[in-house]
């Protein structure tokens, strides 16, 4: 979980950058541009052939777009290879267990850190003399400043055991993700949804999704008032997790000790509950991509989902033309502990198995780097990079892009470390379960308890809080 103090530093070190970023002269952007191009075409990579490994989406599509460039000026022939994100964890581990060299650049959802870097599937990017620390490999553009402060500290570093306290940076940004909000701007404004200047009214707390879901659903009766992601695991704790902390909950204690079922928890699933009547039939069976598309088709009046998903909201070839013209974007809404952000991504690194590091290191950079972030943004990708944000072409296109940075100073991060994957799978299914008819206050209780055994059997040690959560009895 992100402290108050560091969301604090986040934010001092965010408006920092941003402060620097905006005093950068035509002149110094010209002078590194000369620098990147420099250090690109300074390798020769003929005959190699680099594997990068990914899920299948539009984040890879984008990064596609770039690699022309890379292989002309390089030599290298890239392969992205691309699969359903729910195969990629066993398929790398299957591969690093029989050391077979396959992939160069591995990518991963942030929640699986705790099997690459505890695995040591993946190189410290800041070892000494090595990758970001060896001079003769660094991108001098690279600019890790660049990246919004709280993306680089969740996404590239592991905070846990006796990795605690180290510097290592285990991984880049490949793929930014935050949840935000979706409404169509016409049907608020018809349905009397609207602020003191007459314009459509996005929710400012979860009360307010509430009561605007009922006049929503009233109002068009054809239309779907609110489509969330909640099949399990992952979208259901994906949509939970603004809502639990927005409620004043959080995951675990500083011992791994569950808290996540305190009524906090209580309160922000009993939220789902009410709203549950205003969505569709199957929406306990709705993944991301599901979720996205009665919005895209204009058959839905708001929603939530992460970023990258959004472009395709704007796309004419996609969504209908009612809905590219009308779609607004706003921060999900605020419960009694303020507004807080889901934060998501995937991230990018080097697998210790790869026979050409160097090569792999160099085209990990130039995917990921400054001078390709404007173009990666505008085919489609998402990037948490300030210059990114304030570019007036990627606004234009994207106009959610600045909403992104802003969502970052007050962002909630899940968990990664190895007992991650089986704690989701825990707390999502028990929320599902509660969408269908079970109490609870007990459900997450059970479900606390499951996941207090889950901890323990990879090592961690709740019992130094206290014994099993307490299941209440009624």
């Amino acid at each position: 979980m992100i402290t108050k103090k560091r969301k604090i530093f986040i934010v001092t070190v965010a408006s920092i950058v941003l402060t620097l970023g905006c005093l950068s002269n035509i002149g110094f952007a010209k002078t590194q541009s000369e620098q990147w191009t420099q250090w690109l075409n300074k390798w020769d990579f003929k005959g190699l052939t680099l594997r990068l490994s990914t899920h299948a989406g539009p984040t890879s599509k984008a990064y596609m777009t770039l690699l022309p460039e890379f292989e002309k000026a390089t030599g290298a022939k890239v392969i992205i290879i691309e699969e359903p994100w729910v195969d990629l964890l066993a398929k790398h581990m299957v591969e690093f267990s029989a050391h077979s060299g396959t992939f160069d650049v591995l990518t991963w959802p942030y929640i699986w850190a705790g099997y690459y870097v505890e695995g040591e599937m993946v190189e410290n990017l800041n070892a000494p003399r090595e990758f970001f620390n060896d001079p003769d490999s660094a991108d001098p553009t690279y600019d890790t400043e660049d990246f919004a402060a709280a993306t680089l500290e969740v996404y590239g570093r592991y905070r846990v055991g006796k990795w605690a306290q180290t510097d290592a940076l285990w991984a880049v940004p490949f793929k930014f993700d935050i949840y935000l909000a979706i409404y169509r701007k016409d049907l608020f404004k018809e349905a009397g949804i609207i602020d003191k200047k007459g314009e459509a009214k996005p929710p400012a707390t979860y009360d307010e999704l509430i009561q605007n879901a009922k006049i929503l659903h009233q109002k068009f009766p054809d239309i779907i008032p609110v489509v969330l992601p909640l099949a399990v695991d992952d979208p259901i704790c994906s949509t939970w997790t603004p809502l639990l902390h927005s409620y004043g909950g959080t995951w675990f204690d500083e011992n791994q000790y569950p808290v996540f079922h305190k009524q906090p928890g209580v309160k922000a699933t009993k939220i789902l509950v009410e709203l549950l009547p205003h969505m569709p039939l199957d929406a306990a069976g709705l993944d991301f991509d599901k979720a996205i598309t009665p919005l895209q088709q204009g058959l839905a009046a708001y929603g939530e989902n992460w970023n990258a998903y959004l472009p395709t909201l704007l796309d004419p070839s996609v969504s209908k033309a009612k809905v590219v013209e009308t779609i607004g974007f706003a921060l999900t809404p605020a419960g009694p502990a303020g507004r807080t952000q889901g934060l998501g991504g995937w991230v990018a690194g080097i697998s210790t198995d790869s026979r050409h590091k160097k090569a792999g290191f160099v085209l990990l950079q130039y995917l990921t780097g400054r001078q390709k972030g404007v173009e990666f943004a505008l085919a489609g990708g998402s990037t948490p990079r300030f210059s990114v944000a304030k570019n007036p072409r990627v606004v234009e296109k994207y106009p959610f892009y600045p909403l992104l940075i802003e969502a970052l100073e007050d962002a909630a991060p899940r968990g990664y470390d190895r007992s991650w994957t089986e704690v989701q799978r825990i707390i999502g299914t028990a929320l599902s379960e509660v969408l269908l008819g079970a109490d609870a206050e007990i459900k997450l209780a059970e479900a606390a308890k499951e996941v207090y055994k889950a901890v323990v059997r990879v090592g961690y040690h709740p019992e130094k809080t206290g014994p099993f959560p307490e299941i209440p009895k009624k």
